[in-house]
């Protein structure tokens, strides 16, 4: 995978929510994407983080609940911001 920029805005939110850098990676590089506009959100469900426990068993022990609750805005290889996601969002 190419090399991920961060906005400014993307690493305060990554700092104040706690959400490490690798996971933003690893949701980015393995999950599923909804297109919004121009911009993608990405968000990993635990259906498609038990198809990683096996291959990536640390990260994913290490970091499931940071996984399973957070949702990346990219637009092309910039990551506008993280959240953390408390509930089922529905996306548009």
């Amino acid at each position: 995978m190419q090399e991920l920029n961060f906005t400014q805005h993307a690493k305060k939110r990554c700092q104040q929510r706690g959400i490490p850098i690798s996971v933003v990676e690893f949701i980015i590089e393995n999950g599923d994407s909804i297109r919004t506009h121009n911009d993608k959100k990405h968000f990993i469900n635990k259906s498609r983080l038990k198809k990683f426990e096996r291959s990536d068993k640390d990260f994913v022990k290490k970091h499931d609940k940071h996984i399973l609750n957070t949702a990346v805005v990219t637009n092309n290889l910039h990551v506008i911001t993280c959240m953390k996601k408390n509930k089922k969002i529905k996306w548009n």
